[in-house]
């Protein structure tokens, strides 16, 4: 009984870190609730994440009831499945009820989605009063290159041609740094 639940408890952590290795998100089939309207399905599902919690819970729990209790072996089956259940429910739980509307809620400052995204510079605009420098800069995004008026977030000079780094896209203009200087930070 002892290898039952060792076998049990290293084969869930097997496919706990498999899952984590190779990534559990897939895209669900059928209707979803929409979590901006403040609804929230919970489905239960056997997936390797909840088979390999499940597997590893009652390993963990298996194990010390048959080594330390005088439990015959039918009750500690039984006690050490119901843990797993109980334990892979309220993990679930967990997640459906405080993790997925946390995110859901997020607000994504849209300044910087384009923060650390390289560029070039294609050339020198002067401004309308004829006073501060601006920027053309190129960017790749989605398979497409694209144009985008920059300043230097520093103020220095940026040579056409040149290597940047996106910082933020405030006001119209994307702030960059010249690569140069981002490289020497890394």
């Amino acid at each position: 009984m002892t290898q039952l639940f060792l076998v049990s408890f290293i084969a869930g952590l097997l496919l706990m870190v498999g899952s984590m290795l190779w990534g559990v998100e897939r895209r669900p089939k059928g209707p979803v609730a929409s979590a901006a309207a403040g609804q929230a399905t919970i489905r239960a599902r056997l997936t390797v994440p909840n088979l390999g919690a499940f597997l590893t819970l009652f390993g963990v729990t298996g194990y010390p009831l048959f080594r330390y209790t005088r439990l015959g072996t039918l009750p500690i089956v039984i006690l050490a499945a119901i843990l797993g259940v109980a334990g892979v429910v309220g993990a679930s739980l967990l997640i459906a009820r405080w993790a997925v509307p946390g995110v859901a809620a997020e607000v994504i400052d849209e300044r910087y989605l384009l923060q650390g995204q390289p560029a070039r510079v294609t050339r020198v605009v002067r401004e309308e009063d004829g006073e501060e420098l601006a920027y053309e800069i190129a960017y790749a995004e989605g398979g497409r290159e694209r144009f985008a008026r920059a300043q230097s977030l520093d103020g220095t000079p940026l040579a056409v041609g040149s290597e940047v780094v996106i910082e933020r896209i405030e006001d119209g203009y994307a702030y960059v740094e010249a690569w140069s200087i981002v490289e020497k930070r890394l």
